[in-house]
């Protein structure tokens, strides 16, 4: 795409002209969420066969359905019952219609309440759940949600919030930056500001590894804190791919983590077309861990995302819905589907963690 028609780009490059370099945080915010023309408010479809990437709700059905059966349990072991349920970026609705969709009969119906940054997601959140008692929130309107008891679902959220980046180059911490290269953006390492880090990231900066990066989104903290506050009683449960602090400290991780994903592709440099691709990172549980407690919640497990599903009981409602069709080649399909959301061996089982947190 030539700069000429990139209208983000043009915008970066305005705000480089004013700022001077500009924090990769900033950078990733305007090219995910410009109001026009970033990344996940321009129209078209982000997830799925369409899309960009896959997520876990789009993979199988039973992934939904799991969860509703496992929130829908624990809320009734929690005695809590009318409970309201709480998605952070639902995209295009798929989890929480599956969840909806599947929730007990015999338990009743919760309200959901959607928060979604993209208008022309909470368009077509609205539309498609037209037939549940929904009502979808912009960010910006979070006073507006009531306190409520029940449970918080935050799937694939947190690494899609703008990153900070350091970097240790021997004594030194750094923080990148974007700067106008002329021809392109190009990145720069400038010396961070101490005092705009919190305690859990100033511990784990000084334990990072010459030449390895720290990532992290400094609004999860902020999220989690706006969580506390809303939720009475209940669970929050997240899922995303990540990992601990060691582990993404590990020697060879020089680099970081960061990927821009663009029709099912993994891409590398994200200064090359900003809005035009997913900006991602692995999120760095070990701060989420940290930042849970400081909003008073209880963390009540952490583990893999097979773990989760097969614990909360993904293979037996698999086992009910192929009663008498194995030799079906659809049937399967559908196996091979659910294998890829808890096989352990590099697939999403295994990348993807689950974190539960809990306020009594």
């Amino acid at each position: 795409m030539g700069a000429e028609k990139n209208d983000i780009l043009e915008f970066i490059r305005e705000e480089i002209g004013r700022v001077g370099p500009i924090p990769f945080s900033r950078y990733m915010e305007i090219c995910l969420y410009h109001d026009t023309s970033g990344y996940y408010n321009k129209p078209g479809p982000k997830t799925g066969k369409e899309g960009d990437f896959y997520t876990a709700p789009h993979v199988h059905l039973l992934f939904g359905k799991t969860i509703s059966r496992w929130l829908s349990a624990t809320l009734q072991k929690m005695g809590i019952s009318h409970p309201k349920l709480l998605e952070l970026g639902p995209g295009g609705g798929q989890l929480a219609e599956d969840i909806l969709e599947s929730w007990p009969e015999d338990m009743i119906e919760p309200g959901l309440m959607l928060v979604e940054a993209s208008a022309c997601a909470r368009s077509q959140l609205e539309d498609r759940l037209k037939d549940y008692a929904v009502v979808v929130y912009p960010p910006e309107d979070w006073g507006g949600l009531p306190e409520f008891s029940g449970a918080v679902i935050a799937n694939e959220f947190f690494d899609a919030l703008p990153l900070r980046l350091l970097e240790r180059k021997g004594d030194n911490l750094l923080e990148v930056h974007v700067k106008d290269g002329g021809d392109c953006l190009e990145e720069i390492l400038l010396p961070v500001q101490h005092s705009s880090l919190d305690a859990a990231v100033l511990e784990l900066a000084g334990e990072l590894l010459p030449g390895n990066r720290l990532e992290f989104a400094p609004e999860s903290r902020s999220w989690l804190l706006r969580l506390g506050r809303k939720l009475k009683s209940g669970i929050v449960l997240i899922l995303d791919y990540g990992d601990t602090f060691d582990a993404l400290n590990a020697h060879w991780r020089t680099g970081g983590t960061l990927r821009c994903y663009r029709r099912h592709s993994v891409e590398a440099d994200p200064l090359t077309d900003p809005g035009g691709v997913d900006i991602t990172a692995h999120v760095n549980f070990t701060l989420l861990r940290d930042w849970a407690t400081e909003a008073d919640f209880t963390v009540n497990n952490y583990t893999t995302q097979s773990s989760f599903l097969i614990r909360a009981g993904i293979l037996d409602l698999l086992t009910e819905q192929l009663d008498g069709r194995t030799k079906d080649p659809a049937a399967i399909k559908e196996w091979l589907a659910v294998k890829n959301l808890i096989h352990d061996e590099g697939g999403m089982g295994e990348v993807f963690k689950v974190i539960i947190l809990r306020k009594q």
